[in-house]
């Protein structure tokens, strides 16, 4: 409860919760059999949390071993399940030739609407890998807050008055340019760059 709730809940608090929860009305008849199905369900969750820890130190060990790794970590606010989920998504970078190519596998290519008052408005495909747009979503989400590396183009976009969704898909579409840009030319992202196999985020 701590942790949860943050320090907010005293222990105290608890206590009383804890008491008012013993005395409040409710079911009596059969609480033992509720209470051996709660502790079924709950060796259930652990054996099922187990798993996903044991699956996701597979993938670190596998992401370890793929080469373009090290150009996909070395952006702030990408971490190891993101980067090797972005890997499982796309395969091989090199048999994309541009940046149109891996953005339509993506779904993230613009088309325009022609029809009616959205006549000239362009929006997202979305006929590409979708958990491939969700791993760069919520990357962005990550990378917008405070000291991210999207913060700043972020809050300029939300300024200028773009929708909030619209801003994401941007972002999302500009963290895939430079992913692209950087696993190509085997490079890093550096945030001050002065050399040359090393990128910064464009304005």
């Amino acid at each position: 409860m701590k942790k949860i709730g943050r320090g907010q809940i005293t222990e105290q608090q608890a206590q009383k919760l804890l008491g008012v929860a013993q005395t409040s009305i409710g079911i009596h008849e059969g609480q033992q059999s509720m209470l051996l199905e709660i502790q079924y369900l709950v060796s259930a969750v652990e054996k099922e949390n187990g798993f996903i820890a044991d699956l996701e130190n597979q993938m670190i060990v596998s992401l370890n071993q793929i080469p373009c790794s090290h150009s996909i970590l070395s952006i702030k606010g990408i971490g190891k399940i993101t980067a090797a989920g972005l890997i499982g998504e796309v395969g091989d970078f090199g048999k994309f030739k541009t940046i149109a190519e891996i953005t339509k596998l993506a779904g993230l290519d613009l088309y325009e609407i022609s029809s009616g008052k959205y006549k000239g408005q362009r929006r997202i495909s979305k006929r590409g890998r979708s958990l491939m747009r969700k791993l760069l979503y919520f990357a962005v989400v990550n990378m917008i807050r405070s000291n991210g590396l999207m913060h700043k183009p972020w809050h300029q976009m939300v300024q200028r008055g773009m929708p909030t969704m619209k801003a994401m898909v941007a972002l999302s579409r500009k963290l895939l340019r430079l992913i692209f840009a950087l696993v190509r030319d085997h490079a890093v992202y550096e945030e001050n760059y002065t050399q040359t196999n090393t990128y910064k985020l464009a304005a």
